[in-house]
Formats: structure tokens, sequence, C-alpha cells
């Protein structure tokens, strides 16, 4: 596959995860004021879902667009090779992400699990 391709490929799955990483945190947030689990808090979930999104990826997605893109290309310059450095930035910024949404999304420390084996 070509390098601008993978890059592309590579560019538009950050972008994904972290405009889903801010819609995860802005929801919790919100559902916080609404603790019990009701029909109204689904509805009002889903309602900060498509407020939350639609003008991410109309306003801020292309922010985070080019965000990823300038992040992946100088991962690639970092490296001798491009397609290294590439697969490099998209493995530290995809740790991250997984981190971030492990604790998010489940309460799950990561870090404190990988201090245990080391």
């Amino acid at each position: 596959m070509a390098l601008t391709r993978r890059t592309k490929y590579a560019t538009i799955i950050i972008s994904v995860l972290t405009a889903s990483l801010v819609n995860e945190y802005i929801v919790k947030w919100v559902n916080s004021y609404y603790k019990e689990p009701t029909y109204t808090s689904v509805l009002i979930g889903m309602g900060v879902t498509v407020l939350v999104f639609v003008p991410l990826f109309g306003l801020v997605g292309k922010w985070i667009n080019s965000a990823s893109k300038a992040y992946l290309k100088k991962s690639k310059k970092v490296a001798s090779n491009s397609g290294v450095g590439l697969l490099l930035g998209f493995l530290i910024a995809f740790i991250i992400l997984f981190v971030l949404f492990a604790k998010l999304r489940h309460g799950l420390d990561v870090i404190a699990y990988v201090k245990r084996f080391l």
C-alpha cells in the first residue's frame, strides 16, 4: 500500500477516535447530572451525541484532521524511513487514545497495570 494511502487511513483512524473520545467525555459529563438510568437520560445522551458530533465533524473535524496529519507528518520525519515513522507515530497516538478510552469508559488504569508487570 502506498505511503500516502497509509497516511490517509492513519489520519482518519486517529481523527475518528479523538472525536469519539471528546464525545464520550462530554456525554459522561452531561450524564453525571442525571444519575438515574431513565429514558429521559437516554434521550439526553443521544441529543448530546448529535449536538457534539455534528459540529465536531463540521468545524472541529477539520482541525482534528489537520492536527492528525501534522502529527503523522512530523513522526514520518523523525524516522529515517517514512513508513517506519508513520507506523511509530500511529502506534504512539493509538496507545495514548487506548489509555484515555480505558480510563474514561471503563475506569481502567492501563499505566498502573503495565507498571505492575515491569
